[in-house]
Parts: C-alpha cells; structure tokens; sequence
C-alpha cells in the first residue's frame, strides 16, 4: 500500500499535486486550525481523478512555532505507516509552515529509526505566484529528495 504523508498549509495546490503525482491509497495530512478549511478543496479535486484514497487528518494547534506539539504528533503518526515488504511509504515536504513540515519529515525519521522504508518527495510548482494563486490546482513535478 502507498501512504502518503503531507503537511497542508494555506496554498492547497501542493497537496492537490501529491495526491495525483503520488497516487496513493492513504494519505495522512498534518494541517492547521486555520488550513484545515482548504483540505476539502484540494481531496474533491484530486478524487475527480483519482478515488481510491483515504484521508486521514491531524490538526498542529500551533502551526508557527509548535515543533515540539509536531515532533509528538510525528511518532504518533508513524504508527499508520505500512510496514509490510511491498510498502510505499511517502513523505511529502512541501507545503504548510516550517512546523508542519519538521512535523512530516519527523514521520521519516521516527520511520527510518525503526527501519521501515520511506520516501521524501517534494512537489515542485515553477509556475510564479501569481499564477499558483490564480489557478491552484494544476499538477505540478514530484522531486525525489535523496536521503541524507
């Protein structure tokens, strides 16, 4: 099974991109009491395309500065990763806040810890601003982020 795990911040773009590049048959998002609102959004349009997913959503109360609140959410949410051999776990570092993102990375790091596999990706919009905000749900490139 493909997991999918993905910050979600304000800009849904990015989560909309993951789910179609990725194509996954989980997707777990970490998101804020304010982004929480796009999430809506960005799953609709993405299951016009490709249906057969879960979601899964965590709220970071504090989505600026709650890194310690996202690294205990992160072990906690390892704990839905697939740890069978044909897993494909994926963590996407795009999108959200730096806070929500340290709290997904952490999820590759609590997974990698325990010696399950896991993927970093991260979804590239070369479009510039203005267009991103104009038309948000256009796809954009999944980059393999090598590990370190």
């Amino acid at each position: 099974m493909t997991v999918l795990f993905t910050p979600l911040g304000l800009a849904y773009g990015w989560l909309y991109s993951a789910i179609l590049l990725v194509r996954p048959q989980r997707v777990v998002v970490v998101t804020s009491p304010q982004a929480i609102v796009n999430l809506h959004s960005a799953v609709e349009a993405a299951r016009f395309f490709h249906s057969q997913f879960e979601i899964e959503t965590h709220v970071l109360q504090d989505p600026l500065s709650g890194f310690s609140q996202g690294r205990t959410l992160a072990r906690q949410i390892a704990r839905v990763a697939d740890t069978s051999p044909n897993a494909d776990n994926i963590v996407n570092l795009t999108g959200g806040t730096t806070a929500l993102q340290d709290c997904v990375r952490s999820v590759a790091d609590v997974l990698r810890a325990a010696t399950t596999e896991v993927r970093e990706v991260a979804v590239i919009d070369r479009r510039d601003a203005d267009e991103q905000k104009r038309a948000p749900l256009t796809v954009g490139e999944l980059v393999e982020v090598p590990p370190a």
